[in-house]
C-alpha cells in the first residue's frame, strides 16, 4: 500500500515537473514566409533594365527577378535621402511621427519591422548600409564593417554579401526559424565606380570590387532632366557601372537563396531608397527624386511577369504589407496601409496619390519641402524659397558640365538658376512634363488641379501634425515664411546636436 502511494506521489511530481518545464520552454515559431528586402542606394527608378535601363544589359539579375514577380510603376519613397527614407521603411511612419527628419535616430520606443518580426520568432539580419539603433531594431545578427571612415568605405563587394547571406540562410535552416534579411547595397551611391586596386594601401579596408561590366559614355542613356553633354555622359557612365555592381550583389544574394532551397518560401522585395544623386533628383520632391523601382516576387502568391500601373504605393505602406503577408497584425501606430490585395492581383481604392517631403541632413541646413503627387500632376511647397536662399546640394561632374554650358546657353543658365532658388510653390503637369522642367503654377487652365492638390496636402499636414502647416497656411506672407524657417532650422539643429552623446556612445555618426 505504501509502495503504491509512493509511486503515485512520484508520478504526480513527475507530471508537475513536466508541465513546469513545458511552461518554461519557448513556443515554437509558427511557420511563416521568409522576407528578403533588397535595397539599392541612390538609384533612379528607371535605371534597371526592366524599367527602361540606364545602359544596355545593366541589371540582368534584377530583370530576372522582375520576370518572376510583379513590377510596380508608380511606387515612391517618402523622402529622398537615405537615413530618413529607410527609417520610414522600417517603421511604417512618416518622419513627423518616427522622429528621423534628417540624419537622426528613430524616436526611442518606436516599433520597428525587425523588432516586431523578431518577437514573432523570426531570425532577423542586416548587411550593408547601417542603421545603428540595435535597441530598436533587435537584429539577431548584423554585419558591421571593421574599418574606419565614412560610408564611402562600406559594402560594395558582392562577395561579402554572398558569404554573409549563405551563412545567414544556413543559420535560419538550422534554427528552423523564418527569417527577415535586409541587404542594403552602397551602390550606386557616390563614389560611383571606385574599386579596390592591388597595392592600394590607403584603401586597405575599402570593400569595393570591380563590377562585372564597365560602361562607357557612349553606351549610356542620359535622363531627360539632364542635358546630353560630355560631362553628364561621363558621370552617368560611372553611375551605370555602379548600378551594374549593385546588380552583382542582388544576383549573389538571390543565388545563395536558391542554393539554400529557400526561394519558394521567401517574399523578395527589391527597391531603391530614392533617386539618383544628380541635379533635379536626390534631395528633392520631384518624380525622379522619390519614384522607386519596386519588384515583389512571392511564389504561388504573386503572379510572375506582371505589372501594376494602376496603383500608387509608398514606402510607408511596406511595414503593414509585410506584416499582413506573413500573418501578423500591423499594430499601431502606423501611417501606412497594406497593399496585399494589389500583390494578389486585385484592386484597391484610394491609391491615386502619395505624399513626399524633404527636411534637412544635419539640422541647420534645413530646406523643408512638402509635396503631393498623382500620376498626372505634382504640387510642391518650398517654404525656404525666398529668392535669396539657395539650394546648395548641387555638385558633381554633371553639374560642373551644366555650369560650363550655362556660360553660352541661356536655357542652361535659367535651369541652374531655378535649381538654386526655386519658387515657394511649384506645379507640374506630368502628362506633358514627366521630369518636372516647367513650373506651370500660374497657368489658368491648371487652377482646378492646383486647388485640389493644395487641399489634399493641407489635409495630410493636419493629419500628421506637420510643423510646416502654419507656413503653408501663410505661404503668401514672406515674413511668416521667414519666421517659420528661423524656428524650424533652430529646432532641427538643436535636435541633431542633442544626438551627439548617443552617437559618441555608439561610436557612430548618423
Amino acid at each position: 500500500m505504501r509502495f503504491l502511494l509512493l509511486c503515485r506521489l512520484v508520478t504526480c511530481i513527475a507530471i508537475g515537473l513536466t508541465v513546469a518545464e513545458l511552461r518554461a520552454q519557448q513556443i515554437a515559431p509558427q511557420r511563416r514566409p521568409n522576407v528578403l528586402l533588397l535595397v539599392a542606394d541612390d538609384m533612379n527608378w528607371d535605371s534597371p533594365g526592366c524599367f527602361g535601363g540606364v545602359a544596355p544589359d545593366v541589371t540582368p539579375h534584377i530583370d530576372r527577378l522582375a520576370s518572376q514577380g510583379m513590377r510596380f510603376w508608380h511606387a515612391h519613397v517618402n523622402i529622398s535621402v537615405c537615413t530618413p527614407s529607410r527609417s520610414v521603411m522600417l517603421t511604417g511612419l512618416y518622419p513627423q511621427h518616427n522622429g528621423a527628419e534628417g540624419f537622426q535616430r528613430i524616436r526611442p520606443g518606436t516599433a520597428t519591422l525587425p523588432a516586431i518580426l523578431s518577437n514573432a520568432g523570426y531570425l532577423c539580419g542586416t548587411i550593408g548600409k547601417p542603421l545603428r539603433q540595435q535597441e530598436l531594431f533587435h537584429w539577431s545578427v548584423n554585419y558591421r564593417w571593421q574599418g574606419t571612415g565614412d560610408e564611402d568605405r562600406w559594402g560594395r563587394d558582392p562577395d561579402i554579401y554572398r558569404r554573409f547571406a549563405a551563412k545567414f540562410f544556413a543559420m535560419a535552416k538550422t534554427s528552423q526559424q523564418p527569417f527577415f534579411l535586409m541587404a542594403s547595397s552602397h551602390d550606386p551611391h557616390r563614389p560611383f565606380a571606385k574599386y579596390r586596386r592591388q597595392g592600394d594601401q590607403q584603401r586597405e579596408h575599402f570593400e569595393a570590387a570591380r563590377p562585372s561590366r564597365t560602361y562607357t559614355a557612349r553606351e549610356v542613356r542620359v535622363p531627360n532632366f539632364l542635358p546630353d553633354i560630355p560631362e553628364v555622359r561621363q558621370e552617368i557612365a560611372t553611375y551605370a557601372t555602379a548600378v551594374r555592381r549593385l546588380d552583382d550583389m542582388v544576383g549573389a544574394v538571390l543565388q545563395e537563396l536558391d542554393t539554400a532551397q529557400l526561394n519558394q518560401d521567401t517574399i523578395v522585395i527589391f527597391l531603391s531608397d530614392h533617386g539618383m544623386p544628380f541635379p533635379g533628383a536626390k534631395f528633392n520632391c520631384y518624380v525622379d527624386s522619390t519614384r522607386s523601382p519596386w519588384i515583389v516576387r512571392w511564389p504561388r502568391q504573386v503572379k510572375a511577369g506582371t505589372n501594376d500601373r494602376a496603383h500608387m504605393l509608398s514606402t510607408v505602406d511596406l511595414l503593414p504589407t509585410i506584416l499582413q503577408a506573413v500573418g501578423l497584425p500591423a499594430g499601431k501606430p502606423t501611417d501606412g496601409r497594406s497593399f496585399l490585395p494589389v500583390l494578389r492581383g486585385g484592386s484597391q481604392p484610394d491609391r491615386d496619390h502619395v505624399f513626399t517631403q524633404f527636411n534637412h541632413i544635419h539640422g541647420a541646413d534645413a530646406l523643408p519641402m512638402r509635396a503631393v503627387q498623382t500620376k498626372s500632376a505634382l504640387y510642391v511647397f518650398n517654404p525656404w524659397s525666398n529668392g535669396k536662399r539657395t539650394f546648395r546640394r548641387l555638385g558633381g561632374g554633371a553639374f560642373q558640365g551644366m555650369q560650363r554650358l550655362a556660360t553660352t546657353d541661356e536655357g542652361a543658365a535659367e535651369r541652374i538658376r531655378y535649381l538654386r532658388f526655386r519658387r515657394t510653390e511649384e506645379l507640374y503637369d506630368l502628362r506633358t512634363d514627366p521630369h518636372c522642367l516647367n513650373n506651370c503654377l500660374n497657368e489658368e487652365e491648371n487652377q482646378e488641379t492646383l486647388n485640389a492638390l493644395q487641399h489634399a496636402l493641407r489635409g495630410w499636414m493636419v493629419q500628421v501634425g506637420d510643423p510646416a502647416l502654419t507656413a503653408f497656411d501663410n505661404r503668401e506672407e514672406p515674413a511668416a515664411l521667414e519666421r517659420f524657417m528661423r524656428e524650424y532650422a533652430a529646432r532641427a539643429a538643436k535636435e541633431v546636436a542633442e544626438l551627439q552623446p548617443y552617437e559618441k556612445a555608439q561610436r557612430y555618426t548618423f
